[in-house]
């Protein structure tokens, strides 16, 4: 069995948290996200560093970047970290 690899997400050095449309996801299952928001706050992520992937219903997982380009990465997410926002519960329920 492969060796899972150190997701390990440094808060203080760089930007963790990056908008993705899981529709978008290409033939390899990866996403090119934008990091053009990152512009003055932590350095923005490099290839091979773990983000979370967070889309605009909530919904969220760990990804792996595979590459950079300008402003723009290509992130595969790690769908076993997925998360989705719970709905609330039913009045009176």
């Amino acid at each position: 069995m492969p060796e899972e690899p150190e997701r390990k997400l440094d808060f203080e050095d760089r930007e963790i948290v990056l908008r993705a449309d899981f529709s978008q996801l290409d033939d390899e299952d990866c996403l090119d996200v934008s990091l053009r928001f990152v512009m003055d706050g932590p350095r923005a992520p490099r290839e091979g560093e773990w983000v979370y992937l967070l889309d605009p219903e909530g919904a969220g997982c760990l990804g792996q970047v595979r590459s950079i380009s300008g402003w723009n990465a290509r992130v595969c997410p790690d769908w076993t970290s997925l998360a989705k926002p719970e709905p609330p519960p039913a009045p009176g329920g």
